[in-house]
């Protein structure tokens, strides 16, 4: 990720990404020009995916491997396939039914989003992602000098001492004989024919893989030369070599290590994600011919980290053979922690994370950093290497180059800074520009001086031009103009607030320039290219080396270096100028060399990928995990520096290298730090400050007594007895090693949320299809879906076939019916809806009210809330002001109206509401200040009041401002799981009696996002992207393994699937109804989410009845058979039952054929009807009548036959007599 130095590039890829024709003066205001200009450098920040195509890890069988057999529908192409589980021969490692993992880059003729879903419901699909785009991020050798990274000897005002100890890695890893080691760069390509490199780099010895030095893949060619200079710059910082007389030195000098050039970007510095799979690839397959690479250097990335996953996968492939990845961290100024680049923040023992410095040892400027998620700094601004190209370089010229190159030359070093022009130069603003001589310089030596540029007022679209005038003579080739500078600005904008120009200009006769720049004229070098730009921001450590090709002179004339300032915002601006100059004409850019300085995190990265290999060579190591624990421990702590580390590349620590801690965990109460290296005879801990007593100490391993420190972040430092350091933030939860897997299962998609009705998990996803979990069948069974015509209102079939959608609320369980907020992103907005399914029904319907009645056209992030059987829509963020809501709405689900609520006591968005009891509580999400979890809000409807509790949380990353969990009600209050807090833990209860949180014996050991809530008396939950570690050792032995983040179940005969669902342990937050009754039950009695519609029934035992009136809820009286009411406590239902009691007034009786008799009942009973049922047992031979007339017939002569009255009273008692027919 290389900061972007040289801007023709940047141009070309701006011209590329637009298709608008060139803006003229009359086609738009010059306010419309800045705003132009404005959108054009936000749009080249985005990378963007190839339309049409998607990169997928998926499942498959030996046998289908070698049948080329892929588990896609006929629709989707698949454009190419990597099988990472079969060796070169074609020899299969497992066997052919068994399922291996495959990577495949496949496309069709949908949108890239409705591919997406299409591979989502494959069951043989692990994970599936856009191709995204990526890009580079940006001794007697007589240009050693200026390399600081080196040896600073306080160039470009630095501090002496503040590099990576090049003399102690040349005279411990410079040696040649030993095994070859090798070096990937995976880049724009490398100049195979450099002065420098042509005899750093590695055979290829292969006879099934092509290139003889590497390979291009973004040309699909054996050639992987470089047409960018990114990847050569990056390959010189590693193995320039050192001692020839020819410019610089690579800090790994041994002629045993190598370079592989693997081109996967174009000249331009773009490139897909494939290339870096197909480059990931060849390493494979090259270490498994026996090529040890022992580094890959990553100098490029994105922020789109959906491929997180399958760039994982890749990187410990490589990893388990032996190599290292080594990754810039990113140049956006950005805390990794709480925003992903990618390759750098993936999740792997085999990656280094690399932040880049400055010329004093501080973290650069642009750099990004983490101290949780960047392992190291290396210096990384003004760093001189190879490039592909001439470059015409005045800096790095002795005198003597200076005078046979240059015709114009001033580096400002007596301090004379009156050549530099401030009037004539067509400045359009009002501000004020001035020039001075200034101490900030750039060059080898010690001091010097620059030329100072101030602008003070500026206002939006103003130009202002300095000049440096010049005689040009008049030559047969091209004239080069070159200066060094630094530019920044005091500009209030959360962007670019301006844009610097450097170009070469005619003056007239008064020596004042000719056709001065106009905003036209920088709106259409914006879209085709020409004149090299940076973006000036707040904050700039590093130099810029500007190089521009200018047209030949076929006369002797008057000319001037120029520097134009285009303010985007109104502000102050600060421009340094140094080594400005205009090569000869006539001569040939060949003289110039091939060498220039880059600045970013991509300079960084190699530095360290160099380091790798010299440890690799130094400790003959091949073990990929080993030498990235000696490349972490070879660091020179600085203070202050966010870093996992909190150090940067140190050669001096190669032959005795730094503690370095690795792990921090509690057991037994305890704290346990584990890492290496610090030592077996002790010394001293301290956290946050305090010196801890330890009561075990070994070289692997520290124990801490202070139980204290449990669920505590803490900022630990540990002093050897020799004397040594190391430090570094760690968050001591206390619990289990996780929860336990319920099961695993396969058939649902992602983009969803949970709920639950008490007893049952259920899940939404983002397209509306609901499932339930079946625990007897492991698996989550779909019971319905909702057409998303019927879901929204006014938008067209067409406009939902490219929405995408989400959920903008968990989903809620109401009275048999489950409701929630969905959403569709059209493009040019955002569409809300409320819908709501009816397990009773089975139907779904749509709430319209919701967007006039309850603010759901104007509000996002809402909690929804089902309290009492009311939907409860609270608080959010308004969308047009981006302010935070108070309000309240309640919709009644039985009379379908909507009210007002009372006010939340301040705006909350993106908070969890659940019912515990008969209250509602609202709990974390943000109220629109970092660092702060907010504290929780308790709503009774029969105060219709918000009561502020007192308890609070402390976050561990406090630069967060919004907080989430996963949450359920539990006994007295609700359960948090997910949310990392110092204190608690981050599996921890809220109970709202005594206002205080309480830490669990669990911990959640996530780090993908989770979903869950609780189901009586489990906590069960999801993570949305399951992480895998595919061992192709255990896939040659047709076993499996996926090691999840919860817990490591080892090794299984059954290969797992993506969607495991564990679980934790909770008292329970449901409510019981129980029944009181003897003879009888009531029905309604069980476990229910508070606020739920329960009815109760009695129903009596056999011959027993119900005695009207006695029936008591909570001990009241209750009038009638059944009853309704709302359970938020502990309820106990009695009613008293009788025994039913009838009579005949006969006990046996005897009949002719064709007689009758009359039989009389007395019913006994508490119900209110006394009367009875008759019934004959033979009809055919006597039959009886409702008033009880028996009446027997000829053909029953004989026979006996039972007659029953049956009491009506619901109570079964019946009594008989048998009859005898004669």
């Amino acid at each position: 990720m290389r900061k972007v130095k040289r801007w023709a590039a940047w141009m070309l890829s701006l011209a590329l990404l637009s298709t608008a024709a060139p803006i003229t003066a009359k086609a738009a205001s010059d306010k419309d020009q800045v705003t132009d200009i404005k959108k054009q450098l936000s749009e080249k920040k985005k990378s963007g995916y190839v339309e049409g195509e998607a990169l997928v890890l998926y499942r498959t069988t030996v046998s289908g491997q070698k049948n080329r057999s892929v588990p896609f529908s006929s629709g989707i192409k698949v454009k190419k396939t990597w099988n990472f589980s079969t060796d070169l021969k074609g020899k299969t490692r497992s066997k052919s039914k068994d399922p291996v993992v495959s990577i495949a880059r496949v496309s069709s003729g949908k949108k890239t989003e409705e591919l997406l879903r299409d591979l989502d419901k494959n069951p043989q699909v692990i994970a599936a992602q856009p191709n995204y785009k990526t890009k580079i991020l940006s001794g007697s050798d007589p240009y050693y000098d200026f390399q600081w990274a080196n040896s600073n000897q306080g160039q470009n005002r630095g501090t002496a001492g503040k590099d990576v100890g090049y003399d102690q890695f040349y005279s411990k890893t410079s040696s040649s004989g030993g095994k070859e080691t090798v070096v990937a760069v995976v880049d724009t390509g490398i100049d195979l024919g450099h002065e420098e490199l042509k005899g750093r780099l590695w055979t290829n010895k292969s006879h099934t893989l092509r290139g003889s030095h590497g390979y291009d893949f973004e040309n699909n060619d054996p050639d992987p030369s470089d047409d960018n200079g990114h990847g050569t710059h990056c390959a010189g910082i590693i193995a320039a070599q050192a001692g020839n007389g020819k410019g610089i030195a690579g800090i790994s000098q041994s002629s045993d290590i190598k370079l592989m050039a693997l081109k996967v970007f174009d000249e331009d510095g773009g490139g897909d994600l494939s290339n870096v799979i197909d480059a990931y690839y060849y390493i494979y397959k090259q270490q498994l011919e026996g090529v040890n690479v022992a580094a890959v250097n990553n100098s490029w990335g994105t922020d789109e980290t959906e491929y997180a996953e399958v760039m994982k996968y890749v990187i410990d492939l490589v990893g388990k053979k032996g190599a290292v990845t080594v990754c810039a961290a990113g140049n956006e100024m950005e805390n990794n922690d709480k925003t992903l680049t990618i390759p750098a923040g993936v999740d792997s023992d085999y990656l280094i994370s690399v932040a880049a410095t400055n010329e004093n040892g501080q973290l650069a400027a642009y750099s990004n950093y983490g101290a949780e998620s960047v392992h190291m700094a290396a210096p990384g601004n003004d760093i001189l290497s190879s490039v592909h190209e001439d470059c015409f370089n005045p800096t790095i010229y002795s005198d003597a180059e200076r005078n046979s190159l240059c015709q114009f030359y001033n580096g400002f070093e007596d301090g004379n800074v009156s050549g530099v022009k401030t009037e004539g130069g067509g400045n359009t603003g009002k501000g004020t520009v001035t020039v001075s001589a200034d101490r900030d310089y750039f060059g080898k030596d010690k001091k010097g001086t620059s030329a100072k540029i101030s602008v003070e007022g500026a206002k939006s679209g103003d130009i202002y031009t300095v000049f440096l005038p010049y005689d040009s003579s008049k030559g047969n080739t091209n004239s080069y103009l070159s200066t060094m500078l630094k530019a920044v600005s005091k500009a209030e904008a959360e962007d670019e607030t301006g844009l610097v120009l450097v170009m070469d200009y005619q003056l007239d006769e008064e020596g004042q320039i000719k056709d001065p720049l106009t905003l036209e004229d920088i709106a259409i070098n914006m879209l085709a290219g020409g004149i090299p730009m940076i973006s000036i921001g707040s904050k700039a450590d590093d130099w810029t080396h500007f190089v521009y090709s200018d047209r030949s002179s076929t006369k002797n004339e008057k000319r001037a270096l120029g520097i134009t300032l285009m303010a985007l915002s109104d502000g102050d601006f600060t421009i340094h100028l140094d080594d400005a100059a205009v090569s000869k004409a006539g001569v040939s850019s060949e003289a110039f060399g091939k060498y220039d300085f880059y600045s970013g995190t991509s300079m960084a990265a190699p530095l360290v990928a160099g380091a790798v290999a010299n440890a690799s060579k130094y400790y003959n190591s091949s073990n990929a995990a080993a030498n990235r624990e000696t490349v972490l421990g070879m660091t020179r702590t600085e203070n202050g520096m966010p870093l996992i580390t909190r150090g940067v590349l140190d050669g001096r620590k190669l032959a005795d290298v730094n503690p370095i801690i690795t792990k921090a965990f509690v057991s037994g109460g305890r704290v346990v730090l584990q890492g290496k290296g610090f030592g077996a005879s002790g010394g001293t801990v301290s956290v946050n400050g305090n010196t801890e007593k330890v009561s075990s100490w070994s070289d692997t391993r520290i124990v801490m007594d202070n139980r204290k420190l449990v669920n505590r972040v803490g900022e630990v430092k540990i002093t050897t007895r020799q004397g040594k350091t190391v430090a570094g933030s760690f968050y001591f939860v206390k619990g289990k090693s996780g929860p336990r897997q319920v099961f695993t299962t396969e058939n649902i998609t992602d983009g969803g949320d949970v709920f639950s009705d008490g007893s049952k998990f259920y899940y939404l996803d983002r397209e509306l299809n609901l499932y339930v979990m079946d625990e007897e069948e492991r698996e989550f069974s779909k019971m319905s879906s909702m057409d998303m015509e019927k879901a929204f209102s006014g938008i067209q079939k067409g406009e939902l076939d490219r929405a995408k959608f989400d959920l903008d609320s968990a989903p809620v369980y109401c009275d048999q019916a489950v409701y929630a907020i969905v959403e569709a992103e059209l493009g040019y907005e955002v569409k809300r809806s409320l819908v709501c399914y009816s397990f009773k029904t089975k139907k779904w319907s749509r709430v319209d009210s919701y967007l006039s009645k309850a603010g759901g056209s104007k509000v996002q992030g809402s909690s929804l809330a089902a309290y009492n059987g009311r939907i409860y829509v609270i608080g959010g963020q308004n969308k047009k002001n981006q302010s935070l809501e108070k309000s309240v709405y309640r919709y009644d689900t039985e009379k379908k109206q909507w009210s007002k609520a009372a006010s939340l006591p301040e705006g909350r968005c993106e908070s969890a509401a659940v019912q515990s009891g008969s209250q509602l509580l609202l709990t974390l999400g943000s109220i629109g200040k970092k660092g702060q979890i907010p504290k929780n809000l308790v709503y009774s409807d029969r105060t219709n009041r918000w009561i502020k509790k007192s308890a609070s949380l402390t976050p561990r990353n406090i630069n967060e401002e919004t907080f989430s969990a996963c949450v359920g009600v539990c006994k007295d209050g609700i359960a948090y799981v997910g949310l990392d807090t110092d204190g608690y833990g981050n599996v921890f209860r809220y109970s709202i009696s005594k206002d205080r949180f309480e830490a669990m014996d669990y911990t959640a050991s996530f780090d993908e996002e989770i979903i869950g809530t609780t189901a009586g008396s489990r906590f069960l939950l999801m993570p949305l992207a399951q992480q895998y570690d595919f061992d192709l050792k255990h896939l040659g032995k047709g076993k499996k393994t996926v090691q999840s983040k919860a817990q490591d179940d080892g090794d299984d005969d059954e290969f797992e699937d993506s969607s495991p669902v564990y679980s934790y342990s909770v008292p329970s937050g449901l409510v019981k109804v129980t029944a009181k009754a003897k003879h009888g039950t009531i029905t309604g009695r069980g476990s229910y989410l508070p606020g739920q519609k329960v009815t109760v029934k009695p129903k009596a035992a056999k011959y027993y009845c119900f005695k009207p009136s006695t029936m008591k809820a909570a001990g009241k009286k209750i009038k009638g058979s059944s009853h309704s009411f709302r359970v938020t406590a502990a309820t106990t239902v009695s009613a008293v039952f009788k025994k039913t009691v009838v009579k005949l007034n006969k006990k046996k009786l005897t009949l002719r054929a064709g007689n009758k008799y009359k039989l009389k009942a007395k019913v006994k009973t508490v119900g209110k009807k006394k009367s009875v049922t008759w019934k004959s047992s033979k009809s055919k031979y006597a039959s009886v009548s409702k008033q009880g007339v028996v009446k027997t017939k000829k053909a029953g002569k004989g026979k006996t036959v039972t007659i029953y009255a049956y009491a009506k009273d619901g109570s079964r008692s019946k009594a008989k007599i048998k009859i005898k027919i004669r």
